[in-house]
């Protein structure tokens, strides 16, 4: 599973960024490889999408994104599926947790909070972008090709206007909602993010880190919330989301184990036989008409 930002340090071939403090930016085309490509991120972010179309899925949710379309996701895991021939150009902004509490202190007088709810569902969020915010998107496209590299006072002021105009839009109290979550330190329950990225192939090390914990808080906290092992409780989760899938969509069995997990098409297999008695081809048989099956 490839790791965004790593991916982008480790790749300036293929990815322009600009770094502005803790800040990360960067402006790519993308020809995806595969028709699907399961993607992480470390930190939250912000995307907005230049041209071309991809599909985003997450357990129980899919984004359709295509030019103008802008969405904030929590960090962790996400599907990207192309489609045949189409291009891919975006705009990501990374969303450090220490940076956006000290934004959103500082300008927490200019948001609308209201009787603004502290729970937001979803990994990932559809941003209304309006005719400012999406000026101000465009108009940052060139200082990525800049020569010198723009001032960093400069690039902060641009980020911080567009934060401004996004988290002021009465239409975006979803994400408001989120970043004041972030600013009063209230962070998501381990149950969570598990719900939220069982189905990407990522290390525990990587699941303690999104819950926020140490590799040995986070092993401690998982037997007390889900009273097993972070490998057993993830086999089952992903077997039965296999299962859903595969009695519900006329998905092949390959493309069902990648979504669900499972990397190793032999291993998903067994387990799976294992469970349910039979392989995921015989029992999908019990559930599908032959026409849907063929």
């Amino acid at each position: 599973m490839k790791n965004l930002i790593e991916t982008i340090k480790t790749h300036p071939e293929h990815f322009k960024k600009l770094s502005c403090k803790v800040l990360l930016f960067t402006q790519y085309n993308c020809q995806q490889e595969t028709e699907l490509q399961d993607l992480y991120s470390e930190q939250d972010f912000i995307l907005y999408v230049l041209s071309g179309r991809r599909v985003f899925y997450q357990p129980r949710h899919a984004y359709e994104m295509d030019a103008g379309k802008c969405i904030y996701s929590k960090k962790g895991g996400w599907l990207s599926q192309k489609e045949t021939g189409e291009d891919w150009s975006v705009i990501i902004f990374f969303l450090p947790d220490n940076y956006m509490r000290q934004f959103f202190n500082e300008y927490r007088p200019l948001f609308p909070l209201g009787d603004i709810r502290k729970n937001v569902s979803g990994q990932m969020i559809n941003l209304e972008v309006n005719e400012i915010t999406r000026s101000l998107f465009h108009s940052m496209v060139p200082y990525f090709t800049q020569s010198p590299p723009p001032p960093e006072t400069l690039l902060e002021l641009k980020f911080r206007e567009l934060l401004v105009n996004l988290l002021i839009n009465p239409e975006n109290r979803e994400f408001l909602s989120r970043v004041s979550m972030i600013a009063d330190a209230q962070e998501q329950s381990l149950a969570t993010v598990m719900d939220a990225n069982f189905t990407y192939n990522i290390s525990l090390a990587e699941f303690a880190k999104l819950s926020h914990l140490s590799l040995a808080s986070f092993k401690r906290e998982f037997k007390k919330t889900f009273r097993t092992t972070p490998g057993k409780w993830l086999v089952e989760k992903r077997l039965d989301y296999a299962n859903r899938l595969i009695v519900t969509s006329s998905k092949r069995i390959n493309d069902i184990a990648f979504e669900s997990g499972f990397e190793n098409n032999a291993h998903f297999s067994r387990v799976f036989r294992e469970k349910f008695g039979s392989s995921p081809l015989q029992y999908r048989r019990q559930f599908l008409p032959a026409p849907v099956l063929s």
